[in-house]
């Protein structure tokens, strides 16, 4: 019991207690452990003038040893994108670090992203995990970025491909952890990937509050009271319309 609450007081303490204001943008989470403990991870914040950093990430562990690593792995990733500017290499040399110690048995899958606040370009690469999403302001349309490379912390020599997306006002990307497509109804059916695109597309899109709501309560609805089986952790980031932009007072520095 002791180590679980050690294990607890380390993730509170390294997860983001605040999100940073950025112009133009809007960004919200929704994490949730299936245990005490759990794997997943997040990040969001500032590398340098106006351009940020988010990361969503999945421990193969639990419980303190995933912790500690959770730790490790959000510690190197700060401490390497300072003066980065692609989120390739970062998740390169965090993977090189990770795989330093040989008779480490864990494994981290993660998004790393690196966006441009006011030009709108956002560079990311992804090492084994879940597609993020895009949604398109004016289609509307789900997408998936395309897909990444192998999981860090498995091969020294990892290496990950690197995309450039342009995000359009009102556009929305969304990135998460298996334990929302591998929720479970009570009669075994997962929630999976085409169900989420559809809950995407029917969410309001008014604010990302309201829009992280109606996925919470459609994985709640088709669970029916079955407990969740694995953390599930929710990044959102839309870009403001040009209109609500206009309107919206210059936040202050974080």
């Amino acid at each position: 019991e002791r180590e679980i609450q050690l294990a607890r007081q380390i993730q509170k303490t390294f997860l983001p207690h605040r999100l940073p204001k950025i112009e133009g943008w809007e960004v919200d989470i929704h994490w949730q452990t299936a245990r005490e403990v759990g794997g997943d991870f997040y990040d969001v914040f500032r590398i340098r003038g106006d351009r940020y950093g988010v990361v969503i990430a999945d421990v193969s562990d639990k419980g303190m040893p995933a912790a500690l690593y959770m730790t490790v792995t959000k510690t190197l990733i700060r401490a390497f994108s300072q003066n980065a500017d692609s989120p390739a290499r970062v998740l390169e040399r965090v993977n090189r670090a990770l795989t330093f110690e040989p008779q480490n048995t864990m494994f981290v899958t993660a998004v790393f992203v690196i966006f441009n606040a006011t030009e709108g370009v956002l560079k990311y690469a992804n090492a084994g995990h879940n597609l993020p999403l895009h949604i398109r302001h004016s289609t509307g349309i789900v997408e998936d970025l395309p897909r990444g490379g192998m999981a860090m912390g498995v091969y020294s020599s990892n290496k990950l491909n690197e995309y450039t997306l342009p995000v359009e006002p009102g556009d929305w990307l969304v990135f998460y952890t298996d334990g929302v497509t591998e929720s479970f109804s009570p009669s075994g059916e997962t929630f999976g990937e085409q169900r989420l695109k559809a809950t995407l597309e029917r969410a309001p899109k008014s604010n990302p509050a309201e829009f992280l709501n109606f996925i919470r309560q459609e994985l709640s609805n088709f669970r029916e009271g079955t407990p969740p089986s694995d953390d599930l952790t929710l990044v959102v980031l839309h870009r403001l319309p040009e209109d609500k932009n206009n309107r919206q007072p210059s936040p202050s520095s974080d």
